[in-house]
């Protein structure tokens, strides 16, 4: 069992937390994204829409959706709020120039996202981090409660918006309401077909496709979902950070506390929105819109009760069995987070394996542990040589490269 020095509040224990945290929602979140690697996109929200939901593929949607939907992607936006807060702080603690380094950091960033949007995946969260980026840098020095209320409004917005969208759609004649379900969560079996074929050919095949998909989310989707999600989260972990809470000042007893707290009642939340979805059967626009506000909440409070088990874990016991190896694929986040779309495609799509739209849901998990196990070995090498991830490594040299002389 390994074995590391209990969490104090100096720096580096802090640091600790945060990566073997961020390593955890790196691998988490391919729980979820493995869908969108798989199979249609519709089937991402709708499980009713493509193959088979009985069984064990039934279980194995079942366990995706309460412990892994959303409940990662919000760790990995209050860490980004949270990181934001350390970046801006050592910049000005060197006298750097605060907004000219930070706006090379977000136009690197934007730049990896499009390309991993648009050349490889349209699944792609980078992007919608750089367009919200000025969100938690317009709040670094402002005090954590205001902080915290903004981003709770940005959620609460957010949600607002989806009940707005339902009652909007539910008031349409059904022929229209038939119409926008065909595009967003029910499309015809030919419509499914052309999408898995696209994606089981070449990738010049799929591009057009693949380019659609990635233009949307970063428009329609971020405008009316993605900035209120990601702003307010980012907005939560800046607070959070300079609360103490994400940066791993709060006592044992007190992590031991929330995770009692946090946990239960956001998966009570998460099951209560899965269960009114069964019992709807799925249904547009109710589950689309409505029956995941209680997800978009739940999964705030589980991801939460994640970081404060881990916190708790490192304050409180000597269980340190997996954290350097967790430690290790977060220090390499961005690289890891990109090698599980190179793998997928690989696997899934026509230039590869071809698996895409072939393989049964509960199937997919095989594919889940055999990239982890790969990451968690590569990072295990990469950083007996290195002291940073290979992506990471030029996004921080186009960072804080001079452009203009010497710095």
């Amino acid at each position: 069992m390994e074995k590391t020095p209990r969490m104090t509040e100096t720096r580096p224990e802090r640091i600790i937390l945060l990566d073997v945290v961020r390593g955890a929602a790196v691998l988490g979140i391919l729980l979820m994204n493995i869908r969108l690697f798989s199979e249609p996109a519709a089937a991402y929200f709708n499980p009713m829409v493509y193959g088979d939901h009985t069984g064990v593929n039934k279980l194995w949607w079942y366990f995706q959706f309460i412990f892994a939907d959303q409940k990662f992607m919000a760790i990995f936006s209050m860490l980004f709020g949270a990181s934001t807060a350390i970046i801006c702080d050592g910049l000005t603690r060197r006298g750097e120039a605060v907004l000219a380094v930070y706006s090379k950091r977000i136009l690197g960033l934007l730049i990896i996202g499009l390309i991993h949007a648009y050349l490889f995946w349209s699944g792609d969260i980078l992007v919608s981090y750089a367009l919200a980026s000025f969100v938690p840098f317009l709040f670094r020095n402002i005090r954590w409660q205001v902080t915290a209320m903004a981003g709770l409004a940005l959620l609460a917005f957010g949600t607002l918006s989806s009940i707005a969208a339902y009652h909007s759609i539910s008031d349409l004649p059904l022929a229209v309401q038939a119409t926008i379900a065909e595009q967003y969560w029910h499309p015809e079996q030919s419509a499914l077909a052309a999408e898995v074929a696209a994606y089981q050919s070449t990738w010049l095949e799929h591009f057009t496709l693949r380019a659609h998909h990635a233009w949307e989310f970063q428009t329609d989707v971020f405008v009316s979902w993605g900035f209120w999600r990601v702003g307010g989260l980012m907005l939560l972990g800046l607070a959070l950070y300079r609360q103490g809470f994400i940066a791993g000042r709060l006592t044992a007893k007190t992590y031991g506390i929330l995770t009692i707290i946090f946990l239960p009642l956001g998966f009570w939340l998460v099951v209560t929105g899965l269960t009114a979805n069964a019992d709807a059967n799925w249904q547009f626009p109710f589950s689309f819109f409505m029956a995941n506000t209680w997800n978009y909440w739940g999964s705030l409070l589980v991801a939460l009760g994640y970081i404060s088990f881990f916190a708790w874990l490192l304050k409180a016991t000597q269980v340190r069995f997996g954290f350097s190896s967790l430690a290790n694929i977060g220090r390499a986040a961005l690289s890891n987070y990109l090698f599980q779309t190179l793998a997928c495609i690989t696997i899934f799509y026509g230039f590869g394996g071809g698996l895409f739209g072939k393989l049964e849901r509960s199937e997919t998990a095989f594919v889940v542990v055999a990239v982890w196990a790969a990451q968690l070995a590569l990072s295990a090498i990469w950083f007996r040589h290195y002291t940073k991830g290979p992506v990471e490594s030029v996004w921080h040299r186009f960072t804080y490269s001079a452009w203009f002389g010497k710095r």
